[in-house]
C-alpha cells in the first residue's frame, strides 16, 4: 500500500510520513514527487501504521455490536473514518483505499471492518460514558435545557474534573501585542471616542454568549471586517471601528483549535477524545451563534455556564471561530483592562453582500 503526506491534514500523520524520508507519486490522491509511505519500503517503520491502527481499532464490526447499538450509528469504516475525524484530505474512496491497505497488512484489526459495517461500542455504554465524557450519558441538548428549565447554579449533567482536563487540552496563549479589532453601531459620523470603544461597566453590561449580566466582558475579533459583521451593521450605518493591542500574552480557551487538534498528540484514549470534541464543538457552535434580537437571555446560560468555568480555572478568555467569516476568530476576554485602544475610526457602510439560501 502507498499513500502519501498529501492524503491527510493531521499534522502528526503528515510528520511521520515526512520522517521516512523518499518521495514518489501517489496513487491514492495523484499527487506526484511527494513524500509517500510504502508498506513495503517501510516496514520496520511503523510509526505511521500505529497511528491510523489506534484510531481504527476502536471499530468494531457489526456481528460484535450489542443488539441494543442503534442501526442509525452504523457506518461503514470510510464513513466513520471521514465523519469522525478531521485528519483526511481525500474523500471516501481515497480513505477507503487506505484502510484497505492498512487492515489486510495488520494481524490486530480485523478484516470485517472492510465487509461489515461498524460502530464505536462504547459510546453507547452509560459505564464508560459517566467515567469519560464531560456530560457523562448526556449531550450537550439536554445540558442545555437542564440549565435553562431546572437548575441554574448546580447542573448534575456536568463532570467538572473531567470538564477540567478536556478544557486544558485546548488551552492556546495569544502573544502580547496582538493587534484585535472591536466595532460599535454610531449614531452619526462622529462615532465614538476611544475612551467608549472598551467594554462596558460592570452596571451597564448585558448578558452575551460569554458573560452573565452585570459581568463585563470585552468582545474582540482578530479582522475589522468581522467586528462589522458581528454588530449586523446594516447598509449607510455608521459604525466605529476601534484597534487594540494586547499588554501581555493571554492564555485561552481556544475553541477554534477544535478543528486543528490532533487525536495523536499525546497517548490520548482516542474514544474518550471523540467524545468530548463532538461536546466541544457543540459548545463552540453555540457561543459563535449571531446574536439576535430574538434571543433571551435564558439560551446564553450554557455557554456563559462553560465560560464562567473557564474564568475560575484562571484563563483569560475563550477564542471561538466567527460563524461569519470561518477564517477569522473571535476573542472574549474577561479581565477587559488587559488591552489598550490604541486607534478608532468611524465608517460608513456602503453597501452590503447578500447571500440567498434555499430553505
Amino acid at each position: 500500500m502507498i499513500c502519501c503526506a498529501e492524503c491527510f491534514s493531521d499534522l502528526e500523520i503528515k510528520v511521520s510520513i515526512e520522517s521516512l524520508n523518499h518521495k514518489g507519486e501517489c496513487p491514492v490522491c495523484g499527487a506526484k514527487n511527494t513524500w509517500i509511505y510504502d508498506s513495503e519500503l517501510d516496514r520496520e517503520n511503523t510509526d505511521f501504521k500505529e497511528l491510523l491502527a489506534s484510531v481504527i481499532g476502536i471499530y468494531k464490526p457489526e456481528e460484535k455490536l450489542d443488539d441494543t447499538f442503534p442501526d442509525d450509528a452504523k457506518r461503514s469504516i470510510e464513513e466513520h473514518l471521514q465523519e469522525d475525524w478531521n485528519i483526511f484530505k481525500v474523500g471516501k474512496e481515497g480513505i477507503r483505499k487506505i484502510a484497505e491497505g492498512l487492515i489486510q497488512s495488520s494481524a490486530d484489526l480485523d478484516e470485517k471492518l472492510l465487509i461489515q459495517k461498524t460502530g464505536i461500542p462504547d459510546l453507547y455504554d452509560e459505564m464508560y460514558l459517566q467515567r469519560n465524557s464531560i456530560f457523562g450519558k448526556y449531550q450537550w441538548d439536554d445540558f442545555r435545557k437542564y440549565l435553562r428549565n431546572e437548575n441554574r447554579f448546580h447542573a448534575k449533567y456536568i463532570n467538572l474534573g473531567l470538564l477540567s482536563e478536556v478544557l486544558r487540552d485546548t488551552v492556546s496563549v495569544i502573544p502580547k501585542g496582538t493587534s484585535l479589532y472591536r466595532a460599535r453601531l454610531a449614531k452619526n459620523e462622529h462615532g465614538y471616542g476611544a475612551g467608549e470603544m472598551g467594554a462596558p461597566p460592570d452596571d451597564l453590561a448585558s448578558a452575551g454568549r460569554a458573560n452573565s449580566k452585570g459581568v463585563s466582558c470585552l468582545y474582540l475579533a482578530n479582522k475589522k471586517e468581522t467586528t462589522v459583521k458581528e454588530i449586523r451593521a446594516g447598509a449607510f450605518d455608521y459604525v466605529t471601528i476601534a484597534l487594540f493591542q494586547l499588554d501581555k500574552d493571554v492564555k485561552v480557551v481556544d475553541l477554534s483549535s477544535i478543528t486543528h487538534n490532533s487525536p495523536f498528540y499525546a497517548e490520548t484514549d482516542k474514544i474518550k477524545f471523540l467524545i468530548n470534541e463532538r461536546h466541544l464543538r457543540n459548545i463552540e457552535r453555540d457561543l459563535a451563534k449571531p446574536l439576535s434580537q430574538r434571543d433571551s437571555d435564558l439560551d446564553y446560560l450554557p455557554t456563559q455556564y462553560i465560560s464562567d468555568f473557564a474564568k475560575y480555572l484562571g484563563y483569560d478568555g475563550v477564542k471561538y471561530i466567527s460563524t461569519f467569516d470561518r477564517n477569522s476568530y473571535n476573542l472574549a476576554l474577561f479581565d477587559t483592562k488587559i488591552c489598550s485602544c490604541t486607534y478608532r475610526k468611524n465608517y460608513r457602510i456602503d453597501n452590503l453582500d447578500y447571500r440567498l439560501n434555499p430553505v
